[in-house]
């Protein structure tokens, strides 16, 4: 009889998806496994945690292998401790990029681990097949093996309570590797709502230091032949059902010739397919030009952009970083700007080393003056597997952790017939030797009115006319969140709550977090959103919810800071009142209320300013002699790409709120159009 290995990489479901893609990185070791050993071995995948409990009750198998990510760790384990209590023959195998580096971390994490009997580092596929052959060579007596002390490349072990860490090893060619889509392991994922993903390259040239990518090891960069991807990307438009994105797992995309290619290989999928709507990848940094042709074949459907982290030289430095030049990076967002539909971003980190209240005010605004139309902001990790999660780097930079759940991470799994209270921990920085915790908090509120107010061109009618008048969107986000006095109840409470799930909800130690939140009344409440959420996303998701109060301030604020510039006019004030109606016609309860349809009477030729992107001066725009009557409403195919969005993402608060993050809002705002004259006889 063939053993059997079930390979699993585990999302959180109790509160939704935590996870919603495709288990592509393990899948990829599958199908290395099944052609090298080919029908040595029986291999099953899993994804969902109830799926992978119903096959473990119905039989266990030789050796259980798990993807090993920040996110889904603790589940994993879970499962491989009580499979180990149930059959303690079972050989159990980790393997992903939350692992440490450095031997003494090593051997306390496997040590405290007993459930794990080996962890793959770098690339599974070399790691998980050397060890099957080296079992094979022992009659698969894992015992023997573990007790001989060999080293196995790319894998750590204990023996006898001895850290045994293989050679590290990197696959000198990609496309020895058969691809888990054409070989068909991936098949049985396209009928759940997973985003699927592609690999055109592995490795990273750079070495930033908060990133598990930019270790040494990882620099060398190899590419899969066209021919696959090209393949790969037809395999799976073919197969997808009301998914609209696909994720390019790439560490650089768009920053070689290839991926001008593989552009042109997309472009005509969405031309015969008509998807994916929406393309997700990191782009490179070494080469704009090449960038913005890639984005201009993909023509808006990837959301462009350079993650900079920080604009402030002296963090740039503490975490090993360089950033393309302003120039490169105004050219490269202006474009991505310009094409139909087109979305650009950034990402910036909070309280990284040598960072600054300051400093992190002003990133935000370079980004922003920049044009930039969605920043992703981030807190700082302390990632296992980086340079930054160092002794060294944390003592260097007085470093403050905290430790949290992951948002979305926590739940209670049914295993083996009984219920088991589970949470994923992250270690966070929340201060370090140039900023204080009160200084972090205050970044923090920052971000959520970039977040709620700026990101994803939510109110891009409002900045766009303060451009016109020469001031800078920050100046108005800095305007009302230092005005409180304007904010509605409703605002000041959603606020308040967003404060104190950022200060609350943290930990001096992993132990001490796990051991608070796995009792039966705390983890409750983590489960049910009390405790233990996204408050970026969740809380943007409330102010979204009540967009009218959101508008009303933001409206307010924006004539204030014009005011106090010495340019408002009777002209500037007429056409803000028009413009709010406009706003909140288009764009309040877009996602949350379907397909409703909304009029009204404007005096203004709105057609004419959508044209100029409403980057117009009130003083020089005609008002109508009399108003005109527009049409609010969403087209068939919006409804449809609306209904794939929450189909994927759902209606919760944090869904939303991931659903506003990542969306193209601009294909989900209502369509706008005049009335004709006739209608209104």
């Amino acid at each position: 009889m063939k053993r059997k290995i079930f390979f699993a990489d585990l999302t959180h479901t109790a509160q939704g998806m935590n996870a919603n893609t495709f288990p592509f990185g393990i899948s990829c070791v599958v199908s290395y496994v099944k052609q090298k050993f080919q029908d040595q071995f029986d291999y099953q995948l899993f994804k969902f945690p109830d799926h992978l409990d119903q096959a473990l009750t119905r039989e266990m198998p030789w050796m259980l292998c798990f993807s090993n990510y920040s996110w889904n760790m603790e589940l994993a384990y879970t499962f491989a401790r009580l499979a180990k209590e149930r059959s303690p023959s079972l050989i159990t195998v980790f393997g992903g990029p939350n692992f440490p580096i450095e031997d003494g971390e090593k051997k306390g994490y496997l040590a405290l681990r007993p459930g794990i009997d080996f962890n793959i580092s770098l690339e599974g596929e070399i790691g998980l097949s050397e060890l099957l052959l080296e079992l094979s060579k022992r009659d698969f007596d894992v015992r023997d093996l573990k007790q001989s002390g060999i080293r196995i490349k790319n894998t750590d072990y204990l023996s006898e309570g001895r850290l045994v860490s293989g050679p590290s090893q990197r696959i000198h060619d990609v496309n020895e590797l058969p691809s888990p889509y054409l070989t068909g392991v991936l098949d049985e994922f396209f009928k759940y709502p997973l985003q699927p993903m592609l690999e055109t390259t592995r490795g990273c040239p750079f070495t930033c230091s908060f990133c598990a990518d930019g270790l040494r090891e990882k620099s060398k960069v190899t590419r899969y032949h066209a021919e696959r991807v090209r393949e790969e990307i037809h395999y799976i438009a073919q197969r997808i059902r009301n998914v609209d994105e696909l994720i390019i797992t790439d560490l650089n995309f768009a920053m070689y010739e290839e991926d001008i290619q593989t552009a042109r290989v997309l472009a005509e999928v969405q031309e015969k397919f008509k998807w994916p709507l929406l393309i997700s990848a990191s782009a490179g940094k070494n080469k704009p030009h090449r960038t913005i042709e890639v984005a201009r074949i993909l023509n808006g459907t990837w959301n462009t952009g350079a993650s900079v982290q920080s604009s402030d030289n002296e963090v740039l430095k503490a975490i090993k970083r360089s950033n393309i030049s302003q120039d490169a990076y105004s050219q490269l967002i202006d474009f991505g700007n310009s094409l139909k539909g087109g979305r650009t971003h950034s990402e910036i980190i909070l309280a990284l080393p040598a960072d600054t209240r300051e400093k992190h005010y002003e990133s935000l605004r370079y980004a922003i003056d920049h044009g930039v139309s969605g920043l992703r902001m981030f807190q700082a990790m302390l990632l296992r597997g980086t340079d930054m999660a160092t002794l060294a780097t944390r003592e260097k930079y007085g470093l403050v952790s905290k430790f949290r759940t992951i948002p979305g991470s926590v739940g209670i799994y049914r295993i083996f017939n009984e219920d088991h209270p589970v949470a994923e921990i992250e270690e966070i920085i929340v201060a370090n030797n140039t900023m204080s915790f009160e200084d972090y908090l205050d970044c923090r509120i920052m971000n959520l009115f970039v977040e709620t107010f700026y990101n994803n061109a939510i109110f891009l009618e409002y900045f766009n006319l303060c451009k016109t008048f020469g001031i800078s969107p920050f100046d108005c986000l800095v305007y009302m969140k230092n005005h409180t006095e304007l904010y509605t109840e409703q605002m000041k409470k959603i606020i308040a709550e967003f404060l104190v799930q950022t200060s609350a909800d943290l930990y001096d130690s992993y132990e001490e977090t796990q051991n608070h939140i796995l009792t039966p009344e705390m983890i409750g409440r983590y489960i049910g959103g009390e405790l233990g959420i996204n408050e970026l996303l969740v809380h943007k998701a409330l102010l979204f919810i009540a967009f009218a109060d959101i508008c009303g301030v933001l409206s307010v604020s924006v004539r204030e800071v014009i005011r106090e510039k010495g340019l408002l006019t009777l002209a500037t004030e007429q056409y803000l009142d028009d413009l709010k109606t406009y706003v909140l016609c288009k764009k309040n309860g877009c996602v949350t209320e379907g397909d409703t349809e909304h009029r009204a009477w404007l005096n203004y030729d709105f057609e004419a300013v959508e044209g100029r992107d409403f980057k117009v001066d009130p003083n020089g725009l005609t008002r109508l002699n009399t108003p005109v009557e527009y049409r609010f409403y969403h087209s068939e195919d919006q409804q449809h790409h609306l209904k794939n969005q929450l189909y994927v993402y759902s209606q919760s608060p944090i869904g939303l709120g991931r659903l506003l993050q990542r969306s193209n809002l601009k294909l989900l705002y209502r369509t706008v159009e005049r009335v004709m004259e006739t209608e209104n006889v």
